[in-house]
């Protein structure tokens, strides 16, 4: 409908009436729209006319055919084969025009610039150190430039928002679509990444190394189905009760020979500091750290900056709960410093683990209150505490496996007290600074490592000198094991961690001496969010299998 607006002067109703030539307004007005009506149906029919001549030239120009897809030597493809095409391009809207030009390819649908959003917002957003509005929309500006500049960046970067959403809506929530175009897509993240590095050879843009590292980080991502909805947290929330959401990258297989290209590539420029989009830095530092987590090995590159530097960011007052927490952690490894000198960085680790979890603490405190009763002040940073834990992490990894030959026994003991006390690390960072499921075999390892070094500590008389590291370390291998994927030798692997049970004599083996050893533990390291119910477990567990096995007559 068209409304043409013609000036009232209510003032002046002689003027309203005609002009001087006797045309009233009524009629010049009539006359106008008869007039624009005439120039708009020959606009129309002249845009028509051009367009069939247009149509009449192609058509000429392949061989008369506009319905049959070519090659580009001009070949026609197979039926089948067009047809494949075909789908292919209604599935992602090939005729959809992108209004705003923000991708390579302005011909995509609705779907694809939902899950382009998806991955900006939902997953690149956790790249920053920073929860305020700069810190948060720096690594979302420098992802949406990558993928406007670069195509193999522009389809993994959707692969990947893709396959977050489809983790996120569950194993029946995603459309099918969502499937579809993660393949699709994913394939066409490889073939623009090789045709680069044909192109650049080992001078690859940071737009490729952005795509390699996210293929690496979805290896397998094209055929995940989502977790259980009793098990799926939403990911979309700026902060989830556990800050550890480690199940999606879990969920996939890891693609090494993206991973170890990127390790390559990265290090012939100079290292991670050499890249220039921070958030990219920070991906890949990030899952160089999550890739060694699961194999309990040292992280490929350095911290772009060290943990001290991650902890001298925060802001917040500690309340009255966390100061408690910081003034009791760690205490254990601090008696340890004055007879063993060359546990000092050890023990700095240590420290840094009880300020993350002081802070994780206060974080779960705050948000458990109503949104009026949260105090800004005392309101940890979200994204700091999450980069922390990595940086925590990167550190316990980097931590050395002591040499087995010593020279005397003393040198010996020192080590074994060394491995001892990496291994509390390695068994609490998996517990509460980056949990990771049973399935990764994590906590089985561990408990296999435990075990062995149980024995040097015996054969060395250790559970005399240091009582409560041998308990809080025993107690520690029997909550891995606790935890463990069962397998036939968990029965006896829990035997044997109460066998060494016996050799302390800090506490009886009694169900009402918990809370004696719970304040042991808590002398290391420990967060009863995370630590109470399987330390619970095992000292019911450990006191049962005690009475059953090990009661003396």
């Amino acid at each position: 409908m068209k409304i043409l607006i013609i000036p009232y002067d209510g003032g002046n109703q002689s003027q309203a009436k005609a002009s001087e030539d006797g045309v009233t307004r009524t009629q010049h007005a009539a006359r106008e729209y008869h007039r624009n009506a005439k120039l708009r149906k020959a606009r129309t029919k002249a845009r028509a006319t051009e367009g069939g001549d247009q149509r009449q030239r192609k058509a000429k120009k392949t061989g008369g055919s506009t319905g049959s897809p070519e090659t580009e030597d001009g070949e026609k493809l197979p039926v089948r084969q067009q047809q494949q095409q075909s789908s292919l391009h209604t599935l992602l809207g090939v005729s959809r025009a992108d209004p705003f030009k923000t991708g390579c390819s302005s011909d995509v649908p609705v779907y694809v610039h939902e899950m382009l959003d998806h991955a900006i917002s939902y997953q690149w957003s956790e790249f920053r150190l920073s929860d305020d509005g700069a810190g948060l929309n720096a690594p979302k500006a420098e992802i949406m430039q990558s993928v406007m500049k670069s195509p193999q960046a522009w389809y993994a970067v959707i692969f990947a928002g893709a396959t977050h959403d489809a983790y996120q809506h569950g194993a029946f929530g995603a459309p099918k679509q969502n499937e579809q175009l993660r393949l699709y897509y994913k394939t066409k993240a490889i073939e623009a990444l090789l045709e680069d590095i044909a192109q650049n050879a080992d001078m690859v843009s940071e737009e490729t190394l952005l795509s390699m590292i996210v293929l690496a980080s979805h290896g397998t991502g094209e055929k995940l189905r989502g977790a259980d909805s009793a098990k799926r947290r939403d990911l979309r929330l700026p902060f989830v009760p556990h800050v550890h959401g480690v199940e999606y990258y879990s969920a996939m297989d890891t693609g090494s020979e993206h991973l170890n290209a990127v390790y390559s590539l990265v290090d012939k420029r100079g290292g991670l500091r050499s890249i220039r989009l921070r958030s990219l830095a920070i991906c890949i530092q990030l899952y160089d750290i999550y890739a060694s987590w699961k194999k309990l090995q040292s992280p490929h590159f350095d911290l772009l900056a060290p943990t001290a530097y991650a902890i001298s960011l925060r802001a917040h007052k500690s309340d009255a709960v966390a100061c408690d927490l910081l003034g009791e952690h760690a205490n254990g490894f601090h008696a340890l410093l004055s007879i063993y000198s060359t546990l000092d960085h050890l023990v700095e680790i240590a420290e840094h683990a009880s300020i993350f979890s002081a802070d994780f603490d206060q974080l779960i405190r705050c948000y458990s209150l109503p949104k009026e009763q949260r105090c800004q002040g005392k309101m940890p940073n979200i994204a700091l505490v999450k980069f922390t834990r990595w940086c925590v992490l990167h550190d316990i990894l980097t931590l050395p496996a002591p040499a087995s030959e010593a020279d005397h026994v003393l040198e010996l003991e020192e080590h074994t007290i060394s491995e001892i006390c990496r291994l509390i690390l390695l068994a609490y960072a998996v517990f509460a600074i980056v949990p990771m499921l049973p399935e990764s075999k994590i906590h089985e390892r561990l408990a296999d490592k435990i075990e062995r070094v149980l024995h040097d500590a015996v054969e060395l008389a250790i559970p005399a000198r240091h009582p409560e590291l041998f308990l809080c370390v025993v107690g520690w291998g029997f909550m891995c094991a606790h935890k463990a994927v069962r397998s036939g030798k968990l029965g006896k692997l829990l035997r044997s961690f109460v066998a060494f049970l016996e050799y302390q004599d800090v506490v009886k083996l009694q169900a009402d001496e918990w809370p004696a050893v719970a304040d042991v533990m808590k002398s290391f390291l420990w967060l009863d969010a995370y630590c109470e119910e399987p330390g619970q477990k095992f000292w019911a567990c450990a006191c049962g299998l005690a009475q059953k096995y090990f009661t003396r007559d």
